[in-house]
């Protein structure tokens, strides 16, 4: 490991440690200083291991000796784009149990409790996510409430969500005819709020 990629994993240790402290922490935790937030409401996360296609990794995991060397890998390994290139598997995975992630203080943790890893440096969002300002609901707003692990979202070797397009407008239903002389194609609303905040600037100096 480089003594930058040190020097930057020592510093999301030190910011994340004022929150270990601080932290209630919820049953089923595999960490001993960390795993919640003070008045974050309770929850439970949806499975995240069962649906992976190539897990257990022990399945292939065990029949080779670990090998932390970082280098290009394999199908079905993909491309890790994670980091800008400072990060390698072993941040993350287990060296020696395949079938768990681990922290950077060593602590294993299951692929279903992934929200514990990310936010060793993804903190301030972790926060969010815990509070139900990041991330998404299973099923109804009210009720138990039930949470997408990040992974369910973002692509832990690749997790930027790239922009997508748009679906197009729905098409007018059969038996109706389009309205003339009405604006479908207006500016954006930043825009307009733009235009009509210079509008008020100018009459106002007038």
């Amino acid at each position: 490991m480089s003594d930058y990629l040190k020097s930057v994993l020592l510093w999301c240790v030190i910011a994340y440690t004022p929150t270990l402290i601080a932290a209630d922490t919820p049953e089923n935790s595999p960490l001993t200083g960390f795993s919640g937030y003070p008045g974050a409401p309770a929850f439970t996360v949806a499975p995240r291991a069962e649906p992976l296609p190539n897990y257990p990794c022990s399945m292939c995991h065990q029949y080779k000796p670990p090998d932390p060397k970082p280098r290009k890998l394999a199908v079905p390994h993909p491309e890790l784009d994670h980091g800008k290139g400072r990060l390698w598997c072993m941040e993350c995975h287990d060296l020696e149990d395949r079938d768990q992630l681990g922290t950077l203080r060593g602590e294993k943790v299951g692929y279903d409790q992934t929200y514990l890893v990310c936010g060793q440096c993804h903190f301030p969002q972790q926060k969010d996510w815990f509070f139900g300002a990041h991330g998404k609901r299973v099923g109804n707003w009210q009720g138990e409430r039930e949470i997408y692990n990040c992974s369910q979202c973002h692509d832990p070797h690749a997790p930027v969500i790239l922009p997508r397009a748009p679906q197009l407008p729905p098409p007018v239903r059969a038996g109706l005819e389009r309205q003339e002389g009405v604006q479908h194609n207006l500016p954006a609303i930043w825009e307009r709020h733009t235009t009509a905040k210079a509008t008020e600037s100018t009459d106002e100096q007038q």
